[in-house]
C-alpha cells in the first residue's frame, strides 16, 4: 500500500470515519495477532491481544501526533496488551503453558518441528517477534521496521543474531544437520 494512502486513512479514521478504522483493522489485524503470538505463544491470547489492541487505539487515536507513526503506535500498544496479559496470566498461574501444537504454528509432519519451534519460543522477545512477523507473517525487512519502528538494519542485525541464537539451540538439543 502506498504510504500516502495509509497516512490519508489514518487521517479519516482521526476524524472519526469508522470506515476507515475498520479498513486499519483489516489491514493490519493479522500481523498484530503474530506480533502478540511473538510475546505470548499462545494463538488465542495473540487474538484477544490484538483485539484490546484495537480497541484502545480505536479509543486514543484523536491523541496520535502523526499519523505517518500509526503502524508502529498500533505495535507498541499491541505488545503492552500482550504484556499485560502475561502479568494477568502470572497473577492466576505459575507459568504460561506453550502449546507446540498450536494451531499458529505451520502444519508439518516433520517430527523436528518441535525442537524448532522451541528454539524459537525460547529466544527473547525482541528476537522472536522479528522471527515471526518474518517467518510466519511471511514480512520483508521494509514491513518489519515499519510494523516495529525501527531501522531496516536492525532488523537485519536482530535477525541475524535470531537464526544464530536459534541455531545454537538446535545444536544443543541435538537437532540433526542437513
Amino acid at each position: 500500500m502506498q504510504p500516502n494512502a495509509e497516512y490519508e486513512i489514518v487521517e479519516a479514521a482521526r476524524r472519526g470515519d469508522a470506515e476507515s478504522f475498520g479498513a486499519l483493522y483489516t489491514r493490519h489485524y493479522a500481523s498484530m495477532v503474530w506480533l502478540a503470538y511473538s510475546v505470548l505463544l499462545d494463538r488465542s491470547l495473540a487474538e484477544d491481544a490484538a483485539q484490546q489492541a484495537f480497541v484502545k487505539a480505536c479509543e486514543k487515536l484523536p491523541d496520535l501526533k502523526r499519523a505517518d507513526r500509526f503502524v508502529p503506535w498500533l505495535s507498541q500498544i499491541c505488545r503492552n496488551e500482550a504484556h499485560q496479559l502475561i502479568r494477568d496470566r502470572k497473577r492466576g498461574q505459575s507459568a504460561m503453558q506453550i502449546d507446540v501444537n498450536d494451531e499458529a504454528a505451520p502444519a508439518s509432519s516433520d517430527p523436528d518441528l518441535g525442537l524448532v519451534k522451541a528454539a524459537v519460543d525460547g529466544l527473547t522477545p525482541m528476537y522472536r517477534e522479528i522471527v515471526v512477523l518474518h517467518y510466519y507473517q511471511r514480512m520483508d525487512y521494509r514491513q518489519i521496521a515499519a510494523t516495529l519502528g525501527i531501522a531496516g538494519h536492525t532488523v537485519r542485525g536482530r535477525l541475524f543474531r535470531a537464526r544464530k541464537q536459534i541455531e545454537q539451540t538446535l545444536r544443543r538439543n541435538g537437532f540433526p544437520e542437513r
